[in-house]
């Protein structure tokens, strides 16, 4: 049986000490590692390697929320009305869309610029996906 807390904890932390890269560790490839580490499978998605490349993708989509709802449903993952500790999503933040981690107590995990995790309780979750239930 999967600890997701302790896997959760672990990630997290993992990434404190790490600056982001984008395409490797920003706050869409963090959250796909997440996904890969708790279902124990590969995820497929969206590949950039700058902050450029990522705009022009998400751009052509017509929003983070949009790009990730493609890949998503590609990888067979369901919308969760009420997200709970270890699902992923997308929230509004200083009007533009960013992705985490759902955590315990309504909070969530953003992998932002520079470096770290910041841990915050959204005023507007976009749309969220359930992981494992």
């Amino acid at each position: 049986m999967i600890d997701m807390r302790e896997l959760l904890q672990s990630h997290i932390e993992e990434a404190y000490s790490r600056d982001m890269v984008w395409g490797v560790d920003d706050c869409t490839s963090w959250v796909a590692a997440w996904v890969e580490r708790l279902a124990g499978r590969a995820v497929k998605r969206p590949n950039w390697s700058s902050e450029a490349e990522a705009l022009q993708l998400v751009a052509g989509a017509g929003s983070l929320d949009a790009l990730w709802d493609e890949v998503m449903a590609e990888n067979g993952y369901r919308e969760a009305i009420s997200p709970e500790r270890g699902d992923v999503g997308i929230i509004a933040i200083r009007e533009k869309q960013v992705g985490g981690i759902f955590l315990s107590g309504g909070y969530f995990a953003w992998r932002g610029e520079p470096r770290g995790v910041a841990i915050l309780r959204p005023r507007d979750i976009v749309r969220a996906w359930a992981i494992i239930r």
